[in-house]
């Protein structure tokens, strides 16, 4: 096996580079040591040193340089390289993300103009053992303790830019971490089956308050088909159907587009999605005013969304429950104590939200293991979401038109409404000007508690204020957290099964009818059922 990995200038000089997979060690080494004896000489342009030997010599296989001579005639193999500042971060995020090499050459090109620029590249881990990966992982594994080996090569490429060979990983945690091993061992799961048409036929909604004793609650939406979470939100309640309503309409305005049918679980926290997106299809299509675009799935028939929390309890929240759990236990905060809660949603909630963004990064940007069960596209779930074409699958998304977007978010979602609120406005104000003074650095892992106690007592430091006592007050006692808003009086969405989707293997079915389902279970022990 070789791949041919070419560059080229406008002059002559024109370079050859081959990756050969078939040579041994040895040759391989002294083809390396080749390249770096003759990596200054004149054939090379400033250019193709700097793209060659930064990047290559970082990611790349050993390589074997053919020079060319003073007199060498054009190559067939000669382009003007891609530039520099636009390949270089691509290729590192592409490596990061796991993308093999011809994965990662076929979306380079949707960032250059192909005409003009060829290029091809190839990746080699950093020779990491077992001792030298040793600090990494152990970082790693405080902040997420129960991730298995996929989960953490993925989180070493991608926030550690390190590559590390997954046994080498596997070897590491059965030395050091055996119980934790143990706990993950291959447990008997049950299988459910999810039907859907193509990409944006359909999105879910669900929300998870596992952590309502910290007074911190979380919110997901997702694409089923292609697995792509649209956001994961963190706030100080779930259940304001202005809030939620208002989070859809952010998406739906940041990607341009809706889908046909929104659903989730029963609850009148969902009521501000189902009408803000019936009014938004009905406003586009008059033909649909007849009935209620949204449907209600009960009795764990949504599906989609619980997994992905089951998901998110063993990936993620381990290690930040813990943390937060510690300073509970040493009385540093008390949720039942306003200013205590105020202090610590100021804190706490926008360092989460950052550290759930880049969770969803690496969720949407991390190809699940192949399941032969599954019919639906395997890959990345952000490229089948943006490209499902190369999936043999379709887009259904319904083209926005902005200014129904806005009356539907001025109805539905007033964005002067106080849940947009991290805090009331006044001690939001305070708080900034504490900061300021202080000169915090960025909250992270290691500094949020400390953060946390100066600001509370800062705040506790204070003398007495009628107005800001009030405003505590206010805000112990403050029914923000739940608006009720009831449904649209509209027939539920119904639609006859079954419907074809873009590629002829994905059938879609859809009832908004509670006694039927749209899911399918069985028990099985196949290899798939593994976490690691």
């Amino acid at each position: 096996m070789c791949m041919r990995i070419r560059y080229g200038s406008e002059s002559n000089e024109a370079t050859e580079i081959l990756t050969q997979d078939n040579v041994s060690k040895e040759q391989m080494g002294k083809q390396r040591q080749h390249y770096l004896h003759n990596r200054h000489h004149p054939a090379y342009t400033a250019q193709a040193v700097d793209q060659i030997g930064s990047v290559l010599l970082d990611c790349a296989s050993y390589v074997h340089v053919i020079l060319p001579s003073n007199n060498a005639q054009p190559s067939r193999y000669q382009w003007i390289q891609a530039p520099d500042v636009i390949i270089r971060l691509l290729v590192e995020k592409f490596v990061a993300d796991g993308y093999s090499n011809p994965k990662i050459v076929t979306k380079l090109k949707d960032h250059y103009d192909t005409d003009h620029h060829s290029f091809s590249k190839s990746s080699r881990g950093q020779a990491h053992t077992v001792n030298s990966i040793g600090p990494t992982i152990e970082r790693v594994q405080a902040q997420f303790p129960q991730q298995g080996s996929h989960d953490m090569k993925e989180m070493l490429q991608q926030e550690e830019k390190v590559m590390v060979p997954r046994q080498v990983i596997l070897d590491y945690m059965n030395l050091h971490h055996p119980d934790e091993v143990q706990g993950r061992l291959k447990r008997r799961l049950k299988h459910s089956y999810f039907w859907t048409a193509g990409v944006n036929k359909l999105w879910c909604f669900d929300q998870h308050d596992k952590w309502c004793r910290f007074q911190l609650f979380f919110h997901v939406e997702l694409e089923p088909f292609s697995g792509c979470v649209l956001w994961l939100k963190v706030w100080w309640t779930n259940h304001n159907p202005c809030l939620i309503c208002g989070w859809y309409c952010d998406v739906v305005e940041r990607l341009g587009g809706m889908p046909l049918i929104t659903q989730s679980n029963p609850g009148t926290e969902n009521n501000g999605i189902a009408n803000g997106h019936t009014l938004l299809r009905h406003m586009q299509d008059s033909a649909l005013d007849k009935s209620l675009q949204h449907m209600f799935k009960g009795s764990h028939c949504n599906i989609k969304p619980e997994i992905f929390w089951g998901q998110f309890r063993r990936r993620w929240a381990p290690g930040f429950e813990a943390l937060i759990e510690w300073g509970v236990n040493e009385g540093l905060y008390d949720a039942d104590d306003a200013l205590e809660r105020l202090v610590f949603h100021y804190v706490f909630i926008p360092w989460i939200q950052q550290e759930l963004d880049c969770f969803i990064e690496r969720f949407n940007n991390t190809k699940s293991q192949h399941n032969s069960h599954k019919l639906l596209p395997h890959g990345h779930p952000i490229d089948i979401f943006n490209k499902p074409e190369q999936f043999e699958s379709r887009d259904f998304a319904v083209k926005l038109h902005p200014p129904y977007l806005i009356e539907v978010r001025n109805k539905y979602a007033p964005p002067d409404h106080a849940v947009f609120n991290l805090v009331p406005p006044a001690f939001a104000l305070q708080a900034c000007t504490f900061s300021d003074a202080a000169n915090y650095p960025p909250v992270s892992w290691d500094n949020v508690w400390d953060i946390y106690i100066h600001l509370l007592k800062q705040f506790q430091s204070q003398p007495n204020n009628i107005e800001f006592q009030a405003m505590l007050a206010k805000s112990a006692i403050s029914d923000n957290a739940k608006d009720f808003m009831p449904v649209v009086p509209l027939p539920p969405h119904r639609q006859g099964r079954p419907a074809v989707g873009g590629a002829p293997h994905n059938a879609a079915c859809y009832s908004s009818d509670e006694a039927e389902t749209d899911f399918e279970y069985e028990w099985t022990d196949d290899p798939d059922g593994t976490w690691d």
